[in-house]
């Protein structure tokens, strides 16, 4: 009876380990409201890590392409999550008018984006850290397609 309660005590410690090392990048969150009497309410919460691991996982052809259509961009996208990464918390949009909401900032290391409208509801907040993961796992994929 003891070394099944040492079993079921090892499982769970490796199970609790594995999640920790999942979620150690954050999380993605993304909900979508839609203001209508039939209208959809999505909402997902998934570890940022991964973004990274899906694009290792992708096919290697459309990731060439993915690849080859961002390298022009690659510096700058770069010297944007550097400077994310490295500024305190702010502000970047807000707008506020009737009926329509806007609000872009950083906050705690994610990105966030809300927007309320009369249609939709949207809210989306995605760690800078795993943007930084996943953009440098298309980069490795640039090197090694061309």
């Amino acid at each position: 009876m003891i070394l099944l309660g040492k079993t079921v005590l090892g499982i769970a410690g490796v199970a609790l380990a594995g999640a920790g090392v999942l979620c150690s990048e954050g999380l993605v969150q993304v909900q979508v409201i839609e203001k209508q009497p039939q209208g959809h309410h999505i909402d997902v919460i998934a570890p940022a890590m991964l973004a990274p691991i899906a694009v290792h996982l992708a096919p290697q052809r459309e990731l060439a392409q993915a690849a080859r259509d961002m390298q022009p961009y690659l510096p700058a996208v770069r010297a944007a999550l550097l400077g994310l990464h490295n500024t305190g918390d702010m502000v970047f949009v807000e707008v506020n008018a009737p009926g329509e909401r806007v609000h872009v900032a950083k906050s705690g290391g994610s990105m966030i984006v809300d927007v309320d409208n009369a249609d939709t509801i949207v809210h989306v907040s995605a760690p800078i850290r795993a943007m930084s993961s996943t953009v440098e796992q298309i980069a490795a994929a640039t090197s090694s397609s061309l």
